[in-house]
């Protein structure tokens, strides 16, 4: 059952009865609110519970992400978490997370450098968030949003399903979104 709003320091129940759960801790024998929420007293499993107001955003499995690319290996890019899709919060936490080459597209990729490169900015779901965020670009909704030319650094632009630099009139290969250019990146 929903309670009422508490406090970081509130007592919320005895430790005889109840026990602590996320977002209390005990001491003294008493369970006390570490965080700011609404208090749920789960009388089934006899634990104390706060839900927090304003929760944190934290990548789960499942989650679509933006990142960009900070640095690129042969076997990995490392990316920087910039925000899920869905909410107008930043990650908070660990922000870094990784995109594996065998993770990057259904087709084979020799070496990350082929489809992702540093300041690309992507779009990936979360595959496994524990113990460090790792993220899959192999659906077609997921890849490439926005990325610059690797000579001049001007904005490349989707043509025939590659990105093409019209200052230096030549194509670069990326794993791109299926909605490059279009999407609004923030």
């Amino acid at each position: 059952m929903k309670g009422k709003l508490v406090i970081p320091g509130d007592v919320v129940a005895i430790a005889e009865e109840y026990s602590p759960g996320k977002g209390t801790y005990e001491m003294d024998g008493k369970i006390i609110v570490s965080e700011a929420g609404e208090l749920v007293m789960d009388s089934k499993t006899h634990t104390a519970v706060v839900q927090p107001i304003n929760p944190v955003a934290e990548p789960k499995k499942k989650d679509h992400v933006l990142a960009v690319i900070s640095d690129v290996r042969s076997s990995m890019a490392i990316c920087e978490l910039l925000s899920i899709e869905g909410t107008d919060r930043a990650v908070t936490g660990e922000r870094e997370a990784t995109l594996h080459v065998s993770t990057i597209s259904s087709q084979y990729v020799e070496s990350v450098g082929q489809a992702v490169r540093v300041g690309d900015v992507i779009r990936a779901e979360v595959i496994q968030s524990t113990p460090s965020v790792q993220l899959s670009t192999v659906n077609n909704h997921m890849g490439v949003l926005a990325a610059h030319c690797g000579r001049c650094r001007s904005v490349l632009i989707s043509k025939d399903r590659s990105l093409y630099c019209e200052e230096c009139e030549r194509f670069e290969k990326r794993k791109i979104a299926d909605d490059y250019g279009a999407a609004i990146v923030k």
